[in-house]
Parts: structure tokens; C-alpha cells; sequence
């Protein structure tokens, strides 16, 4: 007599037989060795019952018996056992014809014992079928604890890969805020040296002089309030709200090189340098571009070719036109590229100025660039010097472009309700709507323009974001379900930068970034109110 092993010891059996005497001969063949775990009826019909309450390892089943024979009582538990569970049914049965073999196999049973039995033969096979069964019940608990492994595993390596990607963002964060701080000093250098001069300066003596200062102080502080703009628009395409207007390239860079005088021949002489400039810029045909955006390009430009001529140099502006483009070239006697870090000069983050360097400025210039549909052309050779050309493409009709800017939308004047709480911001916005003709009353925070909506009518709302006691976003709710249709207009010192889905509050029109110009302003308006 074979013994009894773990795997009938630890079995659950369901035998399913009409005649009492066959139950309890199966379960004294099975126990001589050790007492098993049985559940046994006569009664075909509970088979299912007990089938799903037992939870069996195995089930016995003879075919002949009454109510319910064999085939049946398979056709139910098939539809209780999953694909996987590789549960073992083993038909006890007389009839050993080929038809009824494969009507049960073709049913679900596994194996067949034939009456009388033969009790070697029955521990056999029930213990090879148990076996194969918690083989691969086990082989079942290592998959799901390899899934349960694999997938704390990725988790923890998105985990890690999340922690890096933060990490590199609060690098490119940095590398970013040092990008802005010189953007930032280059413009403040401008302004500050320009506004200490007239500060000196008798205004009646020297009016034109004066004039001229004023003119590039102002210049260069709308430069400025396109900076943190520009950080976000490296290589975005050309949006249709973006000013582009007939610019003649000749005047724009005579602008320039006055912006870039203190950089190039005062900071320059302080340093033991002399650097000559030498001018080719004729009228040529006027370029469709952004002025604003190409000046930061050129002045990104004269910077980088003045710091590349280290022991002093000549730096040359050129402007021209050809097969439907303009352009304008600045050139450099200094240090110049090696083919790979010409290859290379473009990329974000890519500096050879060590700690001095952002490796944003070139970027930002060929983003520029690219948004206006233009080209950059790099010629370089290491030790004699750079040129960068860039094109830009040739307004063709530049009365109807100037008539459309200038006549913008007529609009009719409108009572504004301006929620600000910056004092001077409030009083120079006041002052630019009350110049279009329009009667504007200004309050400090959302709860008193709330106040105010509930008692007087008004054409537009124009709201700060970041406001004590109730914000704009707040504030343009609570109008909202006053059910107030005037237009909602919201600033936000955090620009475009604050929904990046694009998405705008709920009940709010437009959604502007701070600074804006009064141009800029006008036209909000006019978008919203006509």
C-alpha cells in the first residue's frame, strides 16, 4: 500500500455518489493511512450547494444516478471554476465506452477510475492529480507574489524617476531664475545708467538729449516686462494673438546699439577692453516681426559677441534684404566656436562661460526666431570670430498692417469696475482706461467690488487675482451666480504660467498676465466688450 503524503493530507475531497455503500468504501480506502478531510452526499442536486460551501481540492463523481446524473452535476460546477484553478473531477463509473470517455472529458472531468475499484490504482491517480494541483496552486502564490513584487518594484522606480524629474525640474528652475536675473540686469543696467544720467541733466538746457534718454529708458523697460514671457515660449509656435508689425530693421537696430552703449563701451573700458563698432545698416524693405522680441535678439546677440572678445575687438552690424526676406548680421572678432560647440550653442542649458553662463540666451533666441518663422544662420571658426545672421520675413503690405494696429477696434466708453489692491497699480490702470474715455471705480479687494456690483450696473469687471479678504477668482464666482453678464477680465502677476491646461477660472472672460501695457490693456477690451 502506497502512503498517504502531504498533498492528501492537506486535501479537501467532494465525492458525489448515489450509493451510500461506494461513499464510505471510497473514504475508508483513502483514510487507512491517516484521517482526510471528506464531504460526501448521495444526492446529486446539493452536489453544487456543497461544492461551493466545501471549496474541494477534488471531487469524486460517479455518472449513473438519479436526479441529476454525472454529465449534469459537470455542466454546473464547470461554470464555478476558473480556467486557471486546474481543480481535478475524476468520474467513478462502470461504463468504460469511448463514448461516454469523451462526453466527459468533453465536459471537464480529468480522469477516469473504472468500477469495481482497484484501491492501489485509486490512491495513484488521486495523489498524482492532487499533486500536479498544488504544484500549481504554488506556482499560482509565486506569480501573484512576483506581480505583487514586480509591482511595488515599478513604484518605487516611478517613485525614483518622479524624485529625478522633480530634481532636474528644480535644476532647470534654477538655471531659469538665473537665466531671468540676467535678463533682468541687463535691462535694469540700461535703465539705471540712463536714469542716473538725467537725474544730472538740466531738462531746459538739454531737452532733446533728455528726449532721447527717455525714450530709451522707456524702450527698454517695455523689453523688460516681456522677460518671464519670454522664459516660457523657448520653442512655442506663433499664436494668433501675438503682435507682429511692419519694423524697419535699420531704426530698430540704431535703437539697439544706443540700449547696448554702456555694455560695449563702458563696462568694456572698465574691463582694460576697446571695442569698435562698425555700422552697415542701410534702408531696406520692413521686416513682419515682434520689434520687441527681435531687439532681445539682437541685444542677446552684441552681449554674447562683446563677451567673446575678451582682449577687445570689433564688433559689426549689418543690415539687408533679399528673395523676400530681411535680415540683420552681427559679427564678432573674438575667441569664436569649434564646429561642436557651434553644433551645440543652441541648446538650452548649453553655456562655455562656467559659473557665468546660463546657456539660456542663444536658446531663447533661436525660440524667437523659430516663432517668427525666420533663420539663424551660425558661421564660425575658433579664434577669429562669429557672425550670426538672422532673417526674418519681409512685410508686403505695410500700410494695411500700420491702419489695422492703428485704428484697432472702436469700442464705446464703458463703466469699469477696477478691483486692484496695489494702490499705484490701481491709480495708473484708472488713468490709462480714463484716457480711452472710459468711467472706471476702483476698490481694494473682492469683497468690496462684490458690494458694489450688488448696487450699481456696470459694463466690465477688471480684477486682480491675488487680493486680501476675497480673491478675483472668488470675486468672478459670487458675480457669476448673481447671475451678471458684464465681461470678467482678470490680471494675474502669475501670467500664463498659472493654469498651464490653458484653462481660465470659472466665470472669468480673459485671463491677462501682469505687466500689461495700455495697448495691451485697450485691446483686452475691446476683445471682450465689443
Amino acid at each position: 500500500m502506497i502512503p498517504l503524503d502531504e498533498y492528501l493530507k492537506q486535501a479537501r475531497f467532494l465525492i458525489v455518489d448515489d450509493e451510500p455503500l461506494n461513499v464510505l468504501l471510497l473514504e475508508q480506502n483513502l483514510e487507512m493511512d491517516g484521517q482526510l478531510n471528506f464531504c460526501s452526499t448521495t444526492d446529486s442536486r446539493q452536489a453544487l450547494r456543497l461544492f461551493r460551501e466545501f471549496q474541494p481540492d477534488i471531487v469524486l463523481l460517479d455518472l449513473m444516478m438519479p436526479f441529476l446524473d454525472g454529465f449534469a452535476v459537470l455542466e454546473q460546477l464547470r461554470g464555478e471554476i476558473a480556467p486557471d484553478e486546474n481543480l481535478p473531477i475524476v468520474i467513478l463509473t462502470a461504463d468504460i465506452s469511448l463514448e461516454t470517455r469523451q462526453r466527459a472529458l468533453a465536459a471537464g472531468a480529468r480522469d477516469f477510475i473504472t468500477k469495481p475499484l482497484d484501491d492501489c490504482e485509486l490512491r495513484l491517480r488521486i495523489r498524482n492529480l492532487l499533486e500536479t494541483r498544488f504544484l500549481h496552486l504554488g506556482l499560482h502564490r509565486q506569480n501573484q507574489s512576483l506581480d505583487a513584487l514586480v509591482k511595488e518594484r515599478t513604484r518605487e522606480l516611478e517613485e525614483s524617476q518622479r524624485q529625478a524629474i522633480q530634481q532636474e525640474r528644480l535644476h532647470a528652475f534654477s538655471e531659469m531664475a538665473g537665466g531671468v536675473v540676467h535678463d533682468f540686469n541687463n535691462v535694469l543696467m540700461l535703465v539705471y545708467c540712463y536714469t542716473e544720467l538725467l537725474r544730472g541733466m538740466s531738462l531746459e538746457k538739454e531737452p532733446v538729449e533728455a528726449q532721447e534718454y527717455l525714450g530709451i529708458i522707456f524702450t527698454a523697460t517695455q523689453d523688460a516686462m516681456q522677460i518671464v514671457e519670454r522664459l516660457r515660449h523657448f520653442y512655442r509656435p506663433r499664436h494668433v494673438d501675438d503682435l507682429f508689425l511692419p519694423t524697419d530693421l535699420q531704426q530698430l537696430t540704431m535703437q539697439v546699439v544706443q540700449l547696448s552703449k554702456p555694455r560695449w563701451k563702458e563696462q568694456a573700458r572698465a574691463n582694460g577692453r576697446e571695442i569698435d563698432v562698425k555700422l552697415d545698416v542701410p534702408k531696406v524693405a520692413l521686416a513682419l516681426c515682434n520689434p520687441s522680441e527681435v531687439r532681445e535678439v539682437m541685444l542677446n546677440l552684441i552681449f554674447n559677441a562683446v563677451d567673446a572678445m575678451v582682449g577687445g575687438g570689433v564688433l559689426t552690424l549689418r543690415v539687408g534684404a533679399g528673395e523676400g526676406a530681411v535680415f540683420f548680421e552681427v559679427g564678432d572678432t573674438g575667441i569664436g566656436m569649434t564646429e561642436e560647440v557651434r553644433q551645440r550653442c543652441l541648446e538650452p542649458f548649453f553655456s562655455t562661460k562656467g559659473e557665468k553662463g546660463t546657456g539660456l540666451g542663444l536658446a531663447m533666441v533661436a525660440g524667437i526666431i523659430r516663432r517668427h518663422e525666420g533663420k539663424l544662420e551660425i558661421s564660425s571658426e575658433a579664434g577669429k570670430g562669429t557672425v550670426f545672421r538672422v532673417s526674418l520675413p519681409e512685410c508686403h503690405h505695410p500700410a494695411q498692417e500700420q491702419a489695422a494696429i492703428a485704428n484697432g477696434p472702436a469700442i464705446r466708453p464703458l463703466r469699469i469696475l477696477l478691483a486692484e489692491d496695489k494702490e499705484e497699480l490701481s491709480k495708473v490702470m484708472a488713468l490709462q482706461l480714463t484716457t480711452d474715455g472710459h468711467f472706471v471705480e476702483q476698490v481694494r479687494d473682492g469683497a468690496e467690488a462684490l458690494g458694489k456690483l450688488r448696487s450699481a450696473p456696470y459694463d466690465l469687471l477688471l480684477t486682480d487675482l491675488s487680493m486680501p479678504r476675497m480673491n478675483g477668482a472668488a470675486l468672478a464666482a459670487a458675480a457669476r451666480e448673481m447671475d451678471l453678464q458684464l465681461p470678467i477680465i482678470m490680471l494675474t502677476g502669475f501670467g500664463a504660467m498659472l493654469l498651464q491646461d490653458g484653462e481660465t477660472p470659472a466665470g472669468v472672460n480673459l485671463l491677462i498676465g501682469k505687466p500689461i501695457t495700455h495697448q495691451k490693456l485697450s485691446a483686452a477690451i475691446a476683445r471682450v466688450a465689443a
